[in-house]
């Protein structure tokens, strides 16, 4: 048996054990606060910027949800993005009772993050990918097992924009990124005509800071629109960003803001005006939203009163937390 003083030295010694201990997790605690506090900090917050008003076709976002039902009526006029019921897109929204139209089914996803094998891909023209295929850890490893994974897929055409998470990209070389995605089309503030449908993709967004890793294509966003978004052209048919824009499906669950562009949604919806738009970037707000320009009056200023087509929003994440959301289908005619 052990004497007494020892019980008491060992009893003191577990005291003191348990002190330290509880006080390193308290200053880590502490730690974590901070770094926190920087984070949000160094996200770019929007003041003062009017919100875009749209209706939901599927999905509605979290942060939504008390206030919005799904559009059922839309949703049952423009599809559902399922292959049994694909969101059908006309070019010209008063030719849809022609029946000349050519068509080219789009077959979409973004922020896939090493696990696009586990998706059932459907076929269709075009493969397209917004972004984050990869984790920014293993970026240059892994981009070149999804190169060759796209690269087995039928479909004819397949196009990629690049996410935070390429950080083995060099944006100032785009030449060598596309040659390491040989089986697809990158890109990079680049317009590309699909059989007579022009699409332009940009990998861009509002950077973050230091803070963030996985910060790949992050831009200053006080010059963002003039540097990047300014430079898309304004008769494309869809618009393929990494990023979302301001106050469509961009809630960020973990602090409560919506991190959207909104240097990207006037460039959108006062200018360029593409009939799909498409991006990923914000795993918990997959789904599609309608924009129309009779709910939104305010944002679009002195080009309210002009004719246009509704713009279709989607975003693509496929990654929302435990689950894997399915590739979205649009049939578009033009």
């Amino acid at each position: 048996m052990f004497p007494l003083r020892s019980l008491s030295k060992c009893s003191n010694l577990r005291r003191i054990v348990a002190v330290v201990g509880m006080y390193s997790i308290i200053k880590y605690s502490q730690f974590l606060i901070v770094v926190s506090h920087f984070k949000r900090c160094y996200v770019p917050r929007v003041k003062d910027h009017p919100s875009a008003i749209v209706h939901h076709l599927t999905h509605v976002p979290e942060n939504e949800r008390d206030e919005q039902l799904l559009s059922l009526r839309l949703a049952a006029d423009i599809g559902a993005g399922t292959v049994d019921s694909p969101f059908v897109i006309f070019r010209d929204s008063h030719s849809k009772r022609r029946t000349d139209l050519k068509r080219l089914r789009f077959v979409c996803m973004s922020d896939t993050h090493n696990e696009i094998a586990k998706i059932t891909i459907p076929d269709g023209d075009v493969f397209v990918h917004c972004g984050d295929a990869v984790k920014h850890r293993t970026s240059a490893r892994d981009i070149r097992v999804f190169n060759e994974f796209v690269g087995r897929l039928p479909h004819k055409y397949k196009l990629f924009v690049s996410g935070n998470h390429c950080t083995c990209f060099d944006p100032k070389r785009p030449e060598e990124t596309q040659q390491i995605l040989s089986n697809l089309i990158y890109l990079q503030d680049q317009l590309i005509d699909i059989e007579g449908v022009r699409i332009y993709g940009s990998p861009w967004r509002p950077k973050r800071g230091c803070f963030y890793r996985a910060e790949a294509f992050g831009y200053d966003s006080k010059r963002i629109r003039s540097d990047k978004w300014s430079k898309i052209p304004e008769d494309i048919d869809l618009l393929l960003t990494h990023g979302p824009p301001y106050s469509i499906r961009d809630y960020n669950e973990s602090t409560g803001d919506a991190l959207g562009c909104p240097a990207l949604l006037d460039e959108i919806v006062t200018r360029v005006r593409p009939r799909v738009h498409l991006f990923g970037h914000m795993h918990s707000c997959f789904g599609a939203s309608l924009y129309k320009s009779e709910n939104n009056q305010i944002l679009e200023g002195d080009r309210f009163n002009q004719p246009s087509d509704d713009i279709l929003f989607i975003n693509l994440a496929v990654h929302q937390g435990a689950m894997l959301n399915q590739p979205v289908i649009i049939d578009y005619f033009y």
